[in-house]
């Protein structure tokens, strides 16, 4: 495959005279968990490990390296990507349709991938939506790419899952009125934190009445060779937790299951049931969770 990474586009400057919610600055001072490391080009990031598997540009040499191990123990790891990233549309048009929900909060938003979140969301009304990432280089890029117009209806906040305070904000909230229901998008984030269980409790607390959880999990339920491609990316420098129909369940406790609960990304949604070998194909689980 061709090399693309020196055709990747800088980032756009900031200009002070912009509302730091408009450019897109990113807000929140750099703890320890958010500082970008000097080990950026010689350790695999999931983030662009995943940009590689959906074909995109934003990956280096460690991560296709990364890749490949997944691939070798799971031939179908491309297959489960896309199917994951269909699989947001999917969600975002039920909470906007379905339940009514124009604000979104994107915890872990990586490289950008089309279609956008805030692009979703908007064709059903006037939308808000917060992309945050621990990366403040994926954060670049997600804010270089997807511009919107009102700009003032996407912002772009460095925010860590391991410190829920940072993902409602003061910045976030100039965007996203958490008195209001909000959906929050945690695709595929939470396999890569050992015990995530009191974070999400802690941000489900933090949203109103009518909010959301869209979650996709990845499992080894559904095949083994999905536990052998995490148990070798683990070994190889990206530590993943795989997670049960059950496990995944109990980050949705106290809140109300949407379109029969739990179930494999493939199959989410779907009123008839999937085609045969498409659940072990989408390795993961996906669930949306909803607040009386």
């Amino acid at each position: 495959m061709t090399d693309h990474l020196t055709a990747t586009p800088p980032v756009a400057p900031v200009l002070e005279d912009i509302p730091a919610v408009q450019a897109g600055r990113w807000e929140l001072p750099p703890s320890p968990s958010l500082v970008l490391d000097s080990d950026f080009s010689v350790r695999p990031d999931p983030a662009r490990v995943y940009d590689f598997l959906l074909r995109g540009y934003n990956h280096l040499p460690v991560d296709r390296q990364m890749a490949a191990v997944l691939l070798a123990e799971d031939p179908q790891a491309r297959v489960a990507a896309r199917i994951t990233h269909r699989h947001r549309e999917l969600a975002l048009t039920y909470l906007a349709v379905e339940r009514g929900i124009r604000q979104v909060l994107v915890v872990g938003c990586g490289y950008p991938q089309r279609p956008y979140v805030h692009k979703v969301i908007g064709r059903y009304g006037t939308s808000r939506v917060v992309y945050t990432d621990t990366d403040p280089v994926a954060l670049g890029h997600a804010r270089a790419v997807m511009n919107t117009t009102p700009p003032g209806h996407t912002g772009f906040v460095l925010a860590d899952l391991a410190q829920p305070g940072t993902l409602a904000s003061v910045q976030a909230r100039e965007v996203l009125d958490f008195n209001r229901p909000v959906a929050v998008l945690l695709h595929h984030v939470l396999h890569l934190l050992p015990d995530p269980y009191n974070l999400v409790t802690q941000l489900k607390d933090m949203l109103a009445s009518g909010s959301a959880l869209s979650i996709t999990h990845p499992t080894g339920d559904l095949h083994p060779r999905h536990v052998a491609a995490a148990e070798a990316a683990t070994a190889a420098g990206i530590p993943m937790w795989l997670r049960t129909r059950d496990e995944v369940e109990a980050f949705c406790v106290g809140w109300r299951l949407a379109k029969g609960g739990v179930k494999p990304v493939a199959s989410w949604g779907c009123d008839s049931k999937a085609a045969p070998g498409s659940g072990a194909s989408s390795a993961a689980h996906a669930v949306i969770a909803l607040k009386s």
